[in-house]
């Protein structure tokens, strides 16, 4: 079976399944840190509006370096208000679902309503909960460049071309809006994909339950290919119950049972005895080895414009630093 792909940045499979796994839990996280301790769904619809307010800042090199830090947030002026229409379409969800859902935040405080959509302020992205997970995000970001440099995924990134950051004053609000346009275009193939976003978050934890506990050496058969015996053996993947997805997204458990049955009777999962599982022969479906060959670009993408900014290169001259110390 042949796919698609950036031929001119092709990994070993394994790397590539690997790869997918740590980009899976990686998307997850950011989800949940960016929600302000809402579900994920609140966490992907703050993400949208957000990329949405500052893509002109994300699409110039000079703004992004001016507002590159904690201490220099995008002034609310430069924030460019989208509509709620242009949120659920981007995010394929129901315009009433994302109508309620952002109202909400309105009258939590954390979304402003503005003269042509809707935009999140300067203020609650300065808060000291903000700032918090906002450093989380830079560290999840970092660890996981250092996890794809580990499994060879990365070895054709160019080289670093940028002048480094200052270490004390990293540029972590550049990193964030790096890092949720990774996420935002890794959401859309799962709503196209799934019909439904949320059953698809659902779909992608239980993937991640079943494997977080896998080491980024199991990697399937390093001679396989993208049939189902490439992969993980079924027997190396722990089942996840209903109880535990809800609690780790954040989303009531009866709409997770509900969805749940949605995948089986799709067959997008298998329920056993002690939870679901997505097992070999699923994830060996054409469209699931597509989203994983285009996480591959994805996350070129990502660190190739971590790259331009010099981010990587200092990076890589802290754990030279720490090798040299040891």
């Amino acid at each position: 079976m042949v796919y698609s792909g950036d031929m001119s940045r092709e990994a070993p499979n394994t790397s590539i399944r690997v790869a997918a796994r740590l980009a899976n839990a990686f998307a997850l996280d950011l989800v949940k840190l960016g929600g302000f301790g809402r579900d994920v769904i609140d966490g992907l619809l703050m993400a949208a509006i957000s990329q949405a307010n500052v893509a002109q800042i994300t699409r110039n090199a000079d703004l992004q370096r001016r507002y590159a830090t904690l201490d220099q947030p995008p002034p609310d002026e430069l924030r460019r208000p989208v509509s709620i229409s242009a949120i659920a379409n981007s995010l394929r969800i129901p315009f009433e679902t994302a109508r309620r859902r952002i109202t909400a935040l309105i009258d939590a405080g954390v979304v402003r309503t503005a003269a042509r959509g809707v935009i999140i302020p300067t203020s609650p992205l300065t808060s000291p909960f903000y700032r918090m997970g906002a450093e989380a995000n830079y560290g999840l970001v970092r660890n996981l460049y250092f996890r794809l440099r580990g499994i060879g995924l990365l070895e054709d990134l160019p080289r670093p071309n940028g002048p480094a950051f200052d270490p004390a004053d990293p540029p972590i609000r550049l990193v964030i809006r790096l890092s949720s346009d990774y996420l935002l275009r890794l959401a859309e193939p799962v709503s196209e994909h799934m019909g439904d976003l949320v059953t698809g978050l659902i779909l992608m934890d239980m993937i991640h339950a079943n494997t977080q506990h896998l080491t980024d050496a199991d990697a399937g058969d390093p001679d396989g290919d993208w049939s189902p015996e490439g992969f993980v053996p079924d027997r190396m993947r722990r089942p996840v119950r209903a109880v535990l997805l809800s609690e780790r997204l954040g989303i009531p458990q009866e709409t997770v049972r509900r969805h749940l049955q949605r995948l089986v009777k799709a067959d997008q999962c298998e329920r056993k005895e002690d939870g679901y599982l997505a097992p070999a022969r699923i994830l060996a479906r054409a469209p699931f080895v597509q989203y994983m060959l285009d996480n591959q670009s994805h996350l070129h993408r990502l660190y190739t414009g971590l790259a331009d900014f010099g981010v990587l290169s200092e990076w890589e001259r802290e754990i030279l630093a720490l090798r040299g110390a040891a």
